[in-house]
């Protein structure tokens, strides 16, 4: 008889309480409302936090806001939910472009600490409760295309990206004795309100989205959800250390062109 979860009826976070960061909108929002609908206690740590939207309650699931800034907040005051799943969704590429020649020291510290150094710290605050209590875990952090390929004009966000990669496969083998997965998920083309395709793409141009992504486009934050939730569930219990890209296709089959104008665009009007 089988006994994986991918054979079991029902919720896939029953039970389970989920820490979520950058909750209150975009991906950070879908991922939560998916595993509360999924069963999951979920704690929302934003800096601006909203009122959570509808979910389905039917699993037994719930969400909670918390004001809450990665960069500069203590863990103390999330610790409490006693998380065993850990979503660590902040990040930002900060526009506009900067070629690294003119960058500052301010700029790299601004980068690291809203890309890679809250989620060194918050997995460090997070990781003995998990390993104490005993039940596993799953730790998804959220990277981005630019961890895989070139994004000019922003080397360094790359560069921290492709380092929280690095972490997180390292940290998966450290804790995989103890029943704790570790993965990433690496967006691009989705709609949010950092990349709001919506305004960015003009409407003579929708017709191009076949030849930027071999499955068109643009991506909702629901997609990445989905994946999410199946890297928090027992679906994934055989999975660790990887990356799940979640970006229609993009990574790999393409990459940025130059305009004539200068610059460079991964969008190309004549391909």
């Amino acid at each position: 008889m089988l006994h994986s979860s991918a054979f079991t009826p029902g919720a896939l976070l029953t039970g389970r309480r989920a820490l979520v960061t950058g909750g209150a909108a975009g991906i950070g929002a879908a991922i939560a409302h998916a595993f509360a609908a999924h069963g999951a206690d979920v704690l929302v740590a934003d800096i601006a936090p909203r009122a959570p939207l509808d979910f389905d309650p039917g699993a037994g699931g719930a969400i909670t806001t918390v004001e809450f800034d990665v960069r500069t907040g203590t863990a103390d005051l999330l610790l409490a939910h006693e998380p065993d799943i850990l979503v660590n969704n902040v990040g930002h590429y900060l526009r506009p472009p900067h070629l690294f020649a003119d960058n500052t020291v301010e700029l790299w510290r601004e980068l690291h600490e809203i890309n890679l150094g809250h989620v060194l710290r918050l997995t460090h605050a997070v990781l003995p409760g998990i390993t104490e209590r005993g039940r596993g875990g799953s730790i998804i952090n959220l990277t981005t295309v630019e961890a895989h390929r070139a994004i000019p004009g922003h080397t360094v966000y790359s560069a921290y990206n492709a380092a929280l990669t690095q972490f997180t496969r390292s940290l998966a083998a450290e804790v995989g004795p103890a029943g704790i997965r570790v993965n990433a998920i690496a967006p691009d083309l989705i709609e949010t309100v950092q990349v709001p395709y919506a305004d960015l793409v003009p409407e003579e141009d929708l017709p191009l989205w076949p030849t930027w992504s071999p499955l068109g486009g643009p991506g909702q934050p629901e997609d990445v959800a989905g994946a999410a939730l199946f890297l928090a569930s027992g679906l994934s219990r055989f999975v660790t250390g990887t990356t799940i890209h979640v970006d229609g296709g993009t990574n790999a089959n393409g990459g940025w062109s130059p305009r004539s104008s200068g610059g460079w665009t991964n969008r190309p009007r004549n391909p």
